[in-house]
């Protein structure tokens, strides 16, 4: 169902980028603004538990200065105070236009699956409408079918871009020695999200729309979206890209390159994704993709 957080009990209301936002509570966690040098050594260390300890951490001091002159910290508490959750982006520009960087979304290991990643972007698009500021943009790795679930169908995000190894091969064990490809996403901080091209295509690879996969199936149609336009595809990823990693690594560097070439192949033909798709039978997931108008599908488009 599309979010529509604009509504006045969710925050102050204020448009003043520094005003007082109401802390929120969620399924026994308090939500807040980070806002005291305490809070920013507490997102620190959470950092170095939710990356490892030798990742590129954002600096408390940092984090403290950007989050006066524009960026914002939102952090989740356990009811001991313990920090188990944030968010944090920067103030930017994009295309001249003011833009909400988000740059990091993290969670501790034990209170996931709890909705806390979902909240705290929520609360964060929230607190973005109030200063005014109409799209936020971050990124995540198209392999993780779990937050591209989150994104999709649940935040309602567009795909903006798809970047290769964005941030370069890292030491974080979340990155499990990958190159960091990302896909860039957008989302709108005011009115109801999710209004994007319609999947009317089958839900599941059943035969009759094309499956983009670097290990195709009986039954899988396979087309290159470079010489043949279809309206619909499915970009096949992990369904659990760590089972991968734990089981067969060898063949998470072939996802990651296929995955790199159908998206690049996608975007040039002008698709658009609308969501994710999670086969629980064929324990399969995919990206569902539409064209995105008629002259997309036109063989001879250039």
């Amino acid at each position: 169902m599309p979010l529509d957080l604009d509504d006045p009990a969710r925050a102050s209301g204020s448009a003043d980028p520094h005003a007082r936002v109401e802390i929120q509570t969620h399924s026994g966690l308090t939500y807040r603004p980070l806002v005291t040098p305490e809070d920013a050594a507490a997102c620190f260390d959470l950092q170095g538990h939710v990356w490892g300890s030798t990742f590129d951490r954002v600096p408390a001091s940092l984090l403290r200065v950007t989050t006066k002159i524009g960026g914002l910290a939102i952090g989740a508490f356990d009811d001991s105070g313990t920090l188990v959750g944030f968010v944090y982006g920067l103030a930017g520009l994009r295309d001249g236009q003011p833009i909400h960087w988000s740059h990091m979304l993290g969670v501790r290991e034990d209170a996931r699956g709890m909705g806390v990643g979902r909240h705290l972007k929520e609360m964060q698009r929230a607190i973005l409408a109030q200063r005014g500021i109409p799209r936020v943009l971050w990124t995540f790795d198209p392999l993780q079918a779990r937050n591209a679930h989150l994104n999709f169908n649940r935040l309602g995000v567009s795909l903006v871009d798809y970047v290769e190894n964005m941030y370069g091969i890292t030491s974080s064990p979340l990155h499990l020695g990958l190159p960091t490809d990302r896909l860039i996403v957008m989302l709108p901080t005011t009115g109801v999200v999710g209004e994007r091209p319609t999947w009317n295509g089958p839900l599941a690879a059943s035969g009759s729309v094309p499956v983009l996969t670097p290990f195709p199936r009986a039954g899988d149609i396979q087309v290159d979206l470079d010489d043949t336009a279809v309206p619909h595809a499915l970009i096949e990823i992990p369904a659990d890209l760590h089972q991968v990693i734990t089981t067969t690594p060898e063949l998470a560097g072939t996802w990651r390159l296929a995955t790199r070439e159908s998206f690049q192949r996608a975007l040039r033909r002008g698709y658009q994704v609308t969501g994710l798709h999670r086969d629980l039978t064929t324990n399969r997931a995919f990206f569902t993709l539409v064209a995105s108008s008629p002259a997309d599908t036109n063989p001879g488009r250039s």
